[in-house]
């Protein structure tokens, strides 16, 4: 989970509405909006959503999008407005968007700072602390970059690869994976888990299109294929000010198959600190970065959305040879940036993964980033917990191999359930499982977080002539509760609500009967959001249901 803010509902353009309109929470552009045009995008195609299945799969077909994961699409532009329309008038159109420009976040230039080769490794792990073995079940680090040199002598006797097929044309994706991976063997440097299964997922790359040419549609791409290799972590050392639906449907899917996300905060503090994406997602761990003497790096992003951090100044690591700009071509080179940070944490994460089976991928996010190592603030003075330019503090792989499982919060289960949308079938395709349907009672015990995980939504099915009795039992904080049919299509339709509970005081139980007055059995969705003006981010609550 991240400090994410979900971003304000959107402008709904695509005409008159239909019996189930659009998700409002996602993007809902088409050419020639204002909207559309004020973003960085590729000029000949957009991107179109839809709830995956056959009939759009049909749709699709007729205005020749090519289907790219999920219910993801991409559209020649002029195809873009009549294709949604289609969608829109079956109830099946999930968003539609520019086919924005995401970029690579290391370009911090001109930055002279050298140090030796490893002293950034031991900053966040001791030297003296073993990894654990690498074997082919090893959890498996999918770095989605630009494609890499799998022929760098570091690689050698390694388990790195990358998919084929993309050429190699940037040092970025060489870099990071070294940084997360780069193996015991002699040869330049040493990764954060040496050795470690990593693969290589390269990003398509459009020419003609700026930042290097890495779309929107090619992050959801690539996504979907770490998805699709078994990937354990998935690494994101690029983003943009612009939120990527297709990126975030794939992500999430990754989530609900237990995979940890991560990304790179960003390194643009200095031109105004924009939220990036996929970085401020809920759900996904965010690294900012800090220099040799565990200060919060000067261009690296600050916002709520901030994890943790990690070394991102003077980083040595690899790169091609071919592409090494620093002189001397011995494909080695010194770099900054947020980019080297996040696959720092990525290779903790995994290690963590491996070292301590007993926990849920959620728990492991938490021993990672609630042991961080607390940061001095820029005015000198040492404010022990999180703050906005470091998160918790710097990676300590040390103290998350340590810190004994009852001092975790708990796990937080159907995780992503942020909305409507990840529940009722709509951007996965099918409903998820229900957590009663019917008889004896259920208690699920779940967490909340005002920034990071800002809704939970749970389906339920009130059987013909029944009623639900629906409790929600605050343990920490102030959680409210809501309840909404199928046909609302956001936690936000107020249209859609049949009940609501929202009783002042981190002490008092929320509860409402829904009945079910029809002769068939109905779905239900239940919304637990945090309420009250508490210092504290966290809720933590009980739901039950009989």
């Amino acid at each position: 989970m991240t400090r994410a803010v979900l971003a304000a509902s959107l402008v709904l353009l695509l005409g008159a509405p239909t019996a189930r309109a659009a998700v409002p929470e996602f993007p809902q552009d088409l050419p020639g909006d204002v909207t559309a045009s004020s973003v960085r995008s590729d000029p000949d195609t957009w991107l179109v959503g839809a709830k995956p299945g056959a009939e759009a799969e049909r749709v699709a077909a007729r205005f020749g999008a090519h289907h790219s994961g999920l219910g993801n699409y991409v559209v020649e532009r002029a195809q873009a407005r009549g294709f949604a329309h289609a969608l829109e008038a079956r109830g099946l159109l999930v968003y539609s968007q520019a086919n924005t420009v995401l970029k690579s976040k290391q370009a911090v230039p001109d930055d002279p700072l050298s140090v030796p080769p490893n002293a950034w490794r031991s900053a966040v792990v001791s030297p003296a602390t073993a990894p654990p073995p690498v074997t082919p079940e090893s959890p498996l680090i999918a770095l989605v970059d630009a494609a890499a040199d799998p022929a760098h002598p570091e690689w050698a006797g390694s388990a790195f690869s990358t998919l084929p097929g993309t050429p190699v044309t940037n040092a970025h994706g060489t870099a990071t994976a070294a940084v997360a991976a780069a193996p015991q063997n002699g040869v330049g440097i040493l990764g954060v888990w040496p050795g470690a299964r990593a693969l290589n997922v390269p990003l398509a790359t459009t020419p003609g299109v700026p930042e290097g040419g890495i779309t929107c549609a090619a992050s959801g791409e690539a996504i979907g294929k770490a998805v699709a290799a078994g990937a354990a972590v998935i690494n994101m050392s690029y983003g943009s000010p612009s939120r990527c639906a297709a990126e975030w449907v794939q992500l999430y899917f990754a989530i609900a198959k237990g995979i940890i996300p991560v990304a790179a905060a960003g390194n643009e503090f200095q031109q105004g600190n924009p939220l990036e994406f996929p970085a401020s997602l809920p759900h996904v761990v965010t690294v900012a970065a800090t220099t040799p003497d565990g200060r919060s790096a000067s261009f690296s992003n600050a916002n709520a959305a901030v994890d943790l951090s990690a070394p991102g100044v003077g980083i040595m690591t690899a790169v091609p040879p071919a592409l090494d700009t620093d002189g001397v071509q011995d494909g080695y080179q010194i770099m900054d940036g947020t980019s080297f940070s996040a696959p720092m944490v990525s290779a903790a994460l995994a290690w963590v993964r491996a070292a301590r089976p007993d926990l849920t991928p959620d728990r492991v996010v938490q021993a990672v980033r609630l042991t961080a190592k607390d940061v001095v603030s820029p005015d000198g003075q040492n404010r022990p917990g999180w703050d906005p330019l470091t998160g918790f503090g710097v990676l300590n792989i040390d103290n998350a191999l340590a810190v004994p499982a009852d001092k975790l919060p708990i796990q937080d289960p159907y995780e992503p359930n942020d909305n409507l949308v990840w529940v009722d079938g709509t951007a996965f395709g099918r409903a998820s499982t229900p957590v009663w349907q019917g008889g004896k009672q259920v208690q699920v015990d779940a967490l909340l977080d005002k920034q990071e995980d800002p809704v939970d939504v749970y389906r339920i099915i009130i059987p013909a002539k029944k009623s639900a009795s629906i409790k929600v039992i605050p343990r920490f904080g102030d959680p409210s509760l809501e309840v909404f049919t199928t046909e609302a299509v956001s936690v936000n339709d107020l249209d859609g609500r049949v009940a609501k509970s929202r009783k002042v005081g981190s002490k008092k139980t929320e509860q409402v009967t829904v009945r079910n007055k029809g002769s068939k059995k109905r779905s239900y969705f239940i919304a637990v959001k945090p309420q009250g003006s508490s210092r504290y981010q966290e809720r933590q609550y009980s739901l039950r249901v009989r």
